[in-house]
């Protein structure tokens, strides 16, 4: 993927002149994502900016607490091991190679309740838990987890939506 990136940019007729980047949930999947970050700088204006935001899966809070759904969570850290960091978020300021200036990492935390039904709807659902929920055959396949228990996980996770419940996660946003 990195590589077949890298050679779009080197036939890009507009190599050089970009103002600026951004860096949406793509860090997470790269096995060198440093090099990812070196070769965007390569192709951007002086002066020019990158925004990156990550996600933090190990930085997730729910109510009511459930045991299985923090192991299913973990299936979806141990899926992205392989070629990727999914807590990448928390490592932004000291992942940025040398030679970008000046670096500013914040935290974005999503915090959902049945107060707020879009994020409930959108992020704890559609979101987080249907990203749980796609490490469901390769987890129990690796033997990482038996099926009932990423079930109940899962279930666990959706309980999380009800209106008893409380969802959060945590983004980091990284600007140069």
């Amino acid at each position: 993927m990195f590589t077949l990136n890298r050679r779009i940019f080197l036939i890009c007729p507009l190599c050089g002149i970009f103002r600026s980047y951004f860096v949406c949930f793509v860090l997470e999947h790269l096995s060198r994502p440093v090099e990812a970050l070196n070769a965007l700088k390569d192709y951007l204006r002086e002066g020019g900016t990158i925004t990156v935001i990550e996600g933090d899966h190990g930085s997730v809070y729910f109510h009511p607490d459930s045991e299985a759904a923090h192991k299913a969570i973990q299936c979806q850290l141990n899926a992205t091991a392989a070629g990727g960091n999914a807590m990448i978020g928390r490592e932004l300021y000291h992942f940025v190679p040398a030679g970008f200036n000046s670096v500013h990492v914040s935290p974005r935390m999503v915090y959902v309740d049945s107060s707020k039904p879009e994020l409930v709807e959108g992020f704890t659902k559609k979101t987080f838990t249907a990203m749980t929920e796609g490490v469901r055959e390769a987890a129990i396949k690796a033997g990482i987890i038996e099926q009932q228990v990423f079930e109940q996980g899962i279930r666990d996770l959706y309980q999380t939506a009800e209106t008893d419940g409380v969802f959060c996660y945590t983004f980091f946003k990284a600007v140069e």
